[in-house]
């Protein structure tokens, strides 16, 4: 089923000069922000113990409009994901550059709230595990450097929703939600397929280059 979606997703962002008809559409405003994510880690054997990881996102975007409700758009991105594991009190960071393709819909004015439904693709940077183990009553620090366990890249499906409230002609300022369902089986080793999902807030600025 994800996979269906992430396919129709992908054909809709690639069809939208076609569905929204405007003669003339524009590059509209470019934005920045940052946030949390509170990931986790599903059907991954060795994983079930595992709680949600908070770790930052931050990024940069561009969104190309068709008309002032419907426009498309991309960006790059850092993000942390990862799990927690209760038992041991360890993390298993995994940190991603990310580029997300997302059709933004506007669906009121003054504050606009807006919902955007996308795909993303994502190349590994990092993964490590860090914490303190309980053994035999001590604390024993662990940090490992666990990236030739994890496979280079991802993707998945993005849902955001959110608002933005007009602080002068050129600049507003935006807080949305976001989920993210990962397709792809994140681990080297795992016959289980673990995959990587979250959800996050982020907040930040938008400046308007075109209509707003």
């Amino acid at each position: 089923m994800y996979r269906k979606a992430f396919l129709f997703i992908l054909v809709l962002f690639f069809s939208l000069p076609e569905v929204a008809g405007q003669k003339h559409p524009q590059f509209s405003h470019i934005g920045a922000g940052a946030g949390l994510n509170f990931a986790g880690i599903r059907s991954g054997e060795g994983y079930d113990s595992h709680d949600k990881n908070i770790g930052l996102n931050i990024g940069i975007k561009a969104n190309y409009s068709f008309s002032k409700l419907l426009s498309a758009g991309s960006g790059i991105s850092f993000e942390r994901k990862g799990a927690v594991d209760e038992t041991f009190d360890v993390n298993t960071n995994i940190s991603y550059i990310s580029l997300p393709l997302y059709v933004e819909w506007t669906l009121t004015q003054k504050p606009r709230f807006f919902i955007q439904t996308g795909v993303y693709g994502s190349y590994l940077i990092n993964a490590v595990k860090k914490g303190d183990m309980r053994v035999g009553g001590q604390n024993v620090p662990v940090n490992e450097d666990l990236k030739e366990d994890f496979r280079s890249y991802d993707a998945g499906i993005i849902l955001r929703g959110g608002f933005k409230v007009e602080l002068n002609w050129d600049f507003d300022f935006f807080v949305s939600v976001n989920t993210s369902v990962g397709l792809l089986n994140i681990s080297e080793n795992s016959e289980s397929s673990p995959k990587n999902y979250h959800f996050g807030i982020t907040a930040g600025y938008i400046y308007y280059i075109g209509f707003r």
